[in-house]
């Protein structure tokens, strides 16, 4: 749906794997990969990042997640340029404050790091209110299985390593 039936999207660059000041990465990335900078693949999502329902973008990031940890500053570009990191060696959190989307329904993303290898733990999205939560909720249940679905003040996405939380 989101870049998985859209074969215009290669979505390499979303998986590059971070640099960690101070650790020496020996996985199977290829450096010399570039094949998604000779096409206009981050354009591309980054059109659907901002033109889409809240509801496709949700189960856009799911889909994204999914396929692989994504690299927390490639996913950051797609919400807006507006970016910090605070960190320590305990927690290390990246915000996007200028969120670029034509719904203007989110507000600011959070993605709270694991400080060793800045994979992303929780996204946070903090939204306007009167998002329709349980259609949202009905919608990601029929996609995929598996995903565990909190609607208790928060509305939380748990899947495998990372969470989805929207405020």
């Amino acid at each position: 749906m989101f870049i998985n039936n859209d074969e215009s999207i290669n979505a390499k660059f979303l998986y590059r794997k971070p640099v960690v000041i101070g650790v020496l990465d020996d996985s199977d990335n290829d450096p010399n990969d570039m094949s998604w900078m000779v096409d206009n693949s981050w354009e591309l999502l980054k059109v659907k990042f901002s033109e889409s329902s809240f509801q496709e973008l949700v189960i856009g990031l799911v889909e994204i997640f999914r396929r692989g940890q994504p690299n927390y500053s490639s996913l950051g570009e797609m919400f807006g340029n507006d970016t910090k990191v605070e960190g320590d060696v305990e927690k290390v959190v990246y915000n996007i404050t200028n969120i670029e989307r034509n719904l203007n329904d989110i507000i600011r993303v959070e993605m709270y790091l694991d400080p060793m290898n800045r994979n992303i733990k929780d996204l946070i999205l903090y939204v306007q209110e009167g998002l329709d939560m349980l259609t949202l909720k009905e919608m990601l249940n029929e996609k995929y299985e598996g995903l565990s679905i909190d609607l208790n003040g928060k509305f939380i996405i748990t899947d495998r390593d990372y969470r989805i939380i929207i405020i």
